[in-house]
């Protein structure tokens, strides 16, 4: 059988401690398919889910890598609640932090 925690939610669930998870947080797709794959690009994605986590406690902390990478209003827009305005991230929005 499977397990809905990640490996934040089981370091929690088995020491107590506090935990952050991380890992295509607000993006429709993981990472390593927009790497290999040139041409797709990571919609944004619902957050309802990963709400519904933090508030079962199942980690303490979220952190957003990518999305912000794009659109460094990411955390204002959701805040706001204007995830509509969200923009997509693709492996060229990368080469403009050079």
């Amino acid at each position: 059988m499977g397990s809905e925690l990640n490996l934040a939610g089981w370091t929690r669930k088995l020491t107590g401690k506090p935990t952050i998870t991380v890992g295509s947080v607000g993006l429709d797709g993981e990472f390593l398919q927009f790497m290999v794959n040139t041409d797709k690009v990571a919609q944004p994605a619902s957050l309802e889910n990963l709400q519904e986590r933090l508030n079962n406690e199942e980690f303490d902390l979220v952190a957003v890598g990518r999305a912000l990478l794009v659109d460094p209003d990411w955390a204002q827009k959701v805040r706001e609640g204007c995830e509509q305005d969200l923009l997509p991230f693709s492996r060229e929005a990368l080469m403009t932090l050079v």
